[in-house]
């Protein structure tokens, strides 16, 4: 499924959230949220007491249902990964858990019909959480838990960081985001080591876009059924790699400016500063015939050119510290080494929200906690499942996951990613021997901070607009971005066409909550 449509059907999820009118205010009373009425929760769900109350034992244990999302596979072993965190759950917080796996393809409809049907709901995966947050809290569909947090959520905070300013909305915790192993992805190229090998290319010696030009070059002369550079993806465009690092606000058609005195400014994305000499460029390199005649009806990619030997390079927006490309059929090329841009919806992709209608928060931070405290070991469960049943561990410290049939997981989800394994496969690419080699690698990859990181803009003042500036963006961006028309006219007309669909409003409502948070920081 492409994000495009992900992203639609998660939007859907969060009006239809709306219209179910499931997940109350208030919760009920909750009694003994730890040994000792000092810690109980009052009526409307608010813990009172202090950090240090410890977990009440002599209470029922409570279950919390827990919303996951999985790819289209089946979990035949899903009741045996349960039963081993309930395990460690029970003993810990007094708590157990049912788990509830989710195709990431049918989230929205499943999320929907649980609320509608008011079925029972504790813990749920936002996905993505940049696009649903906002709707999710306004909608009443999850609820603020920042004093939770601040009792139950020593080692959450400890963990995650800086991380969780991307769970706050209007000044509120309303969710957890999930650490991830990479934050935020360069641009740049994926070159086909096919043709690297074959004309002797040393690409560390490409240092300019002169110098990858000549490559074009070179190849556009010498391979004529080769494309020279394509987009990553169908759809995708080659510009954004040669432009600077921006923050789009999570909004198509606009862009933050840095003034020179720091303050931030909307403005425009057609006004990005290197927008229009990357597109007057790669007008350039598709004039030249360095790009496909064909590409607006290209449905392949580069990635998949690159595997064909039909493309030369594939511009990348997901270049990470290491790919597994650069050890198969390509090799990573940057051409500056400016950091990428961390924005708040880089940290918002899997984040972890209380349902309204949870009648034990309480517990529902206590196991999110619990899986942050225990190193590893939940998180591993979730993502590798169990050790001699669907994994084992190698010599130099990796995992073997040959052996699993019955149990797959692609995210990290579930407590700290850097106390997860390491799949053996992933070492042997990179040519490492040791666990210790790995997270030195990958711990090199840094970024740099968006000037407006934890801002999280709330749309609905300005929905309409933001749907048809959208419709605008589709039109003009892929063929502006991709060199088929001239830039220096079609941007215009696209800036032109933006203001007539509602710009303007975007503008003055991200502009007016942006003050309004950077006042409060």
């Amino acid at each position: 499924m492409k994000l495009k449509k992900i992203l639609s059907i998660a939007l859907c999820t969060a009006m239809l959230f709306g219209l179910a009118g499931c997940g109350d205010s208030g919760e009920a009373a909750s009694s003994g949220a730890s040994a000792g009425a000092s810690t109980e929760a009052d009526a409307s769900g608010s813990p009172e007491g202090d950090a240090s109350s410890s977990i009440n034992f002599d209470e029922d244990p409570y279950t919390l249902r827990i919303f996951y999302p999985v790819g289209a596979e089946a979990q035949p072993d899903v009741e045996m990964i349960q039963e081993k965190i309930n395990e460690i759950a029970l003993p810990e917080i007094n708590c157990t858990v049912d788990l509830e796996p989710v195709s990431l393809a049918s989230i929205a409809n499943t999320y929907a019909l649980a609320a509608s049907a008011q079925e029972k709901m504790d813990l749920m995966i936002l996905f993505p959480g940049s696009v649903v947050i906002s709707e999710f809290a306004n909608n009443n569909m999850i609820k603020p838990i920042g004093e939770y947090v601040d009792q139950w959520g020593s080692d959450i905070t400890r963990v995650v960081g800086e991380r969780m300013k991307a769970g706050e909305y209007k000044g509120q915790q309303y969710t957890i985001p999930q650490n991830q192993n990479v934050r935020a992805s360069a641009t740049g190229f994926n070159i086909s080591k096919t043709f690297v090998e074959k004309y002797d290319i040393d690409i560390d010696s490409i240092k300019t876009f002169e110098d990858l030009e000549a490559l074009f070059e070179m190849i556009h002369e010498n391979e004529p059924g080769v494309v020279c550079v394509m987009p990553e993806g169908a759809g995708g465009n080659i510009a954004t790699n040669l432009m600077a690092y921006g923050d789009n606000l999570g909004v198509n058609g606009v862009t933050l400016k840095v003034e020179d005195d720091g303050s931030m400014k909307v403005i425009p994305a057609t006004q990005a500063e290197t927008l229009l000499s990357a597109c007057q460029r790669v007008r350039e390199w598709y004039e030249k015939g360095y790009i496909s005649q064909d590409i607006l009806t290209d449905t392949d990619g580069g990635a998949a050119g690159l595997r064909a030997d039909k493309c030369f390079a594939s511009a990348s927006n997901s270049l990470n510290f290491v790919t597994e490309d650069e050890y198969c059929y390509a090799v990573r090329l940057r051409i500056d080494d400016e950091l990428p841009l961390l924005s708040t919806a880089n940290d918002q992709l899997f984040m972890w929200g209380v349902a309204s209608s949870c009648e034990r928060p309480d517990k529902a931070i206590q196991f999110l906690n619990l899986c942050y405290a225990r190193g590893g070991e939940l998180a591993n469960l979730m993502r590798y499942g169990v050790e001699g049943v669907h994994y084992t561990v190698t010599e130099s410290g990796g995992i073997d996951t040959s052996i699993n049939a019955n149990w797959q997981n692609y995210w990290f989800l579930f407590g700290d990613y850097e106390e997860t394994h390491i799949q053996q496969h992933e070492m042997d690419l990179m040519g490492l021997d040791s666990v210790e080699e790995y997270k030195k690698v990958a711990g090199a990859w840094n970024v740099q901070m968006s000037p407006a990181y934890g801002f999280t803009f709330d749309s609905s003042a300005v929905k309409t607009q933001i749907s048809a500036v959208s419709a605008v963006c589709e039109e003009y961006q892929v063929p502006i971005m991709c060199g088929t028309v001239d830039p220096e006219t079609q941007i215009a007309e696209w800036e032109s066409k933006m203001y007539a669909a509602g710009l303007q409003d975007i503008i003055d409502e991200i502009q007016t909550q942006l003050d309004e948070w950077s006042a409060a920081q």
